[in-house]
């Protein structure tokens, strides 16, 4: 046989046996490509759904299969009343603007999840076919894979499980927000129908004078510019009554809205809360639990250790973390080849200087933000323990001057039946009053709406 008949087979030989390991390696990279996406995600539709807000029969179940109260694990009669804190309960639960808050802490958890993932390697598969003979086809496979990722994973990590408990804290604050917003609600509905009660009392007492005047004028016993005043005070009145009607009303409204229940549903309320002598109240204590309890600072030191994490990653950036490949290629000779490859940036403009000055001017921000809401907060307890001081003190001495009140009125009822007095006269002072007692409530209803603005800023229930 002719050397150039060899040459041929051999080389022939060579070909095929290398398109055969070419293509062993192609079916080999083909089945990893099919198992690794064997395992990804697919996508599912999910359409918005219309959920109408729940009534009152359902609530009380609907709280005690969450398991979740926030103010106190207070039963929950299904059919009332309900006090102030148990409504608050029911309201973290029921309520569709804190249940589409909630969800949020589910974007949290899988941001924590995405930074704990290792990088996926990258694989480059190549082939190339000569036009001319005498050559083979030439291919290369290579693997990669990036060591920054790696080495900046744990303060990935650490920002994200951060973000995540700042994110949890934030959402636990909207909900005691919320729950207290139910409680001031609740409250200011049941004074201001206590107010609407006495100004309609007030009002038929003003017209039961305005016909006694009438009667006077109409036997000269009065004069005409009475009258005019009787009428007047009828119009105020009524007025009053009228103001106080729709105040009870919007508060109802209100309530349920932060319920989360439909606007013609009642409630079942129990008697308001009983007020407390704010006297006894510590400032300085009450701003030291503040800082301990408040959830919005707590959420806010969550986010600043968050940042810290931040920082120390622009950090790391700046050094030139690499990225190692490995690669087998052949070329159209054939030559069989094998190696190793590190690429990385070189720090010398560059190095991360404008990600590491906005890590520490945000890192800077937030530590202002955080002195900010500790001064605030300080500030409103403050205020609001002087507040409930100064109407506890004026609402005292408005009760004991209508205790006086009422016990000089009932002899003097007594006259007037006897006919030894008017009964105009009576009926002015019964109407002075009715008018006394309706500011007496409203100081009670500031007294009882400050002592939820106190716990509010402090961030836990005053008094248990």
């Amino acid at each position: 046989m002719k050397p150039e008949t060899i040459r041929n087979q051999a080389m022939h030989s060579t070909e095929s046996a290398s398109d055969e390991q070419r293509a062993a390696y192609f079916a080999v990279a083909a089945c990893l490509c099919g198992i690794l996406l064997s395992g990804c995600a697919l996508y599912h539709p999910r359409p918005l759904q219309e959920a109408s807000p729940a009534d009152a029969a359902t609530l009380a179940q609907t709280v005690q299969d969450s398991n979740k109260p926030l103010l106190s694990p207070l039963p929950i009669p299904p059919d009332g009343p309900w006090n102030d804190l148990q409504l608050a309960d029911i309201a973290i639960v029921a309520s569709p603007d804190l249940r589409a808050l909630r969800a949020q802490e589910q974007v949290a958890g899988a941001q924590v999840f995405a930074a704990g993932l290792l990088p996926d390697p990258g694989i480059g598969i190549s082939a190339d076919r000569p036009d001319g003979s005498g050559a083979v086809n030439a291919y290369s496979l290579s693997a990669g894979l990036d060591l920054a990722a790696l080495l900046t994973r744990h303060s990935r990590i650490a920002a994200a499980q951060a973000n995540a408990e700042q994110v949890r804290r934030d959402i636990a604050w909207q909900e005691w927000l919320a729950a207290n917003q139910v409680r001031l609600l609740a409250r200011r509905y049941q004074f201001l129908e206590r107010q609407h009660a006495v100004a309609a009392r007030a009002a038929d007492a003003a017209e039961k004078l305005l016909a006694l005047t009438q009667a006077a004028v109409d036997q000269h016993n009065a004069r005409l510019d009475d009258l005019a005043l009787r009428r007047i005070a009828v119009l105020d009145a009524r007025s009053r009554e009228g103001q106080l009607a729709r105040d009870v009303e919007a508060a109802r409204l209100q309530l349920n809205q932060a319920v989360g229940v439909t606007p013609d549903t009642r409630l079942p309320l129990a008697d308001a809360a009983a007020l407390h002598d704010p006297s006894t109240l510590d400032v300085a204590a009450l701003e030291k639990q503040a800082l301990d309890k408040r959830l919005d600072l707590a959420a806010l030191r969550a986010g600043y250790a968050a940042q810290e994490a931040a920082v120390r990653g622009a950090i790391l950036q700046q050094y030139p973390l690499p990225t190692i490949t490995l690669s087998r290629a052949r070329d159209t000779t054939p030559i069989y080849t094998k190696g190793a490859s590190l690429s990385f940036s070189l720090p010398l403009w560059n190095r991360n200087r404008g990600g590491i000055a906005v890590a520490k001017a945000t890192r800077e921000q937030l530590h202002a933000e955080y002195a900010a809401r500790v001064f605030d907060a300080q500030s409103a307890i403050a205020a609001q323990v002087e507040a409930l001081k100064q109407i506890a003190a004026q609402r005292k001495e408005l009760d004991t001057q209508l205790d006086q009140l009422r016990a000089e009125l009932q002899p003097l009822e007594h006259a007037a039946e006897r006919r030894d007095v008017g009964l105009v006269t009576f009926e002015t002072a019964r109407a002075t009053l009715l008018d006394k007692e309706i500011a007496s409530l409203a100081l009670a209803q500031a007294q009882s709406e400050g002592e939820v603005a106190l716990a509010i800023n402090v961030g836990e229930l005053i008094w248990k």
